[in-house]
C-alpha cells in the first residue's frame, strides 16, 4: 500500500512538471520517486502514534498520500534553504 500510493504521487508530481513545460532531469525524477516513497513510509509508521491527534477522516491511506504528495515539496524547500543559508554564511563571507 505504501508503495503504490507513494509512486502514484510521484507520477502525478512528475506529470504536473512536464504539463508545465519543464523538462524534468533523471536525477529530478530519482529524487522525486524517492522523496515520496520515504515520506509515505515515515507517516505509515508514524500513523498510529498520530492518529489520536488527527480528524477521522484522516485513514491511514489518506494520510500516506499526503505525506507522499507533500513531502517532496517540503524536502525540496528545505533543501533550499540550507543551500542559501550555506552560500550565504560560508562561501559570500569568504
Amino acid at each position: 500500500m505504501i508503495l503504490a500510493l507513494s509512486t502514484v504521487s510521484a507520477i502525478i508530481a512528475i506529470g504536473k512538471r512536464i504539463a508545465s513545460g519543464k523538462r524534468p532531469s533523471i536525477i529530478w525524477l530519482i529524487t522525486e520517486f524517492l522523496s515520496a516513497i520515504l515520506c509515505g513510509y515515515l507517516m505509515y509508521t508514524a500513523y498510529p502514534a498520530l492518529s489520536g491527534y488527527m480528524p477521522e477522516w484522516i485513514t491511514p491511506p489518506v494520510a500516506i498520500a499526503i505525506a507522499a504528495h507533500s513531502g517532496g515539496r517540503i524536502i525540496q524547500a528545505i533543501e533550499g534553504s540550507v543551500v542559501s543559508y550555506i552560500e550565504r554564511i560560508f562561501i559570500r563571507s569568504s
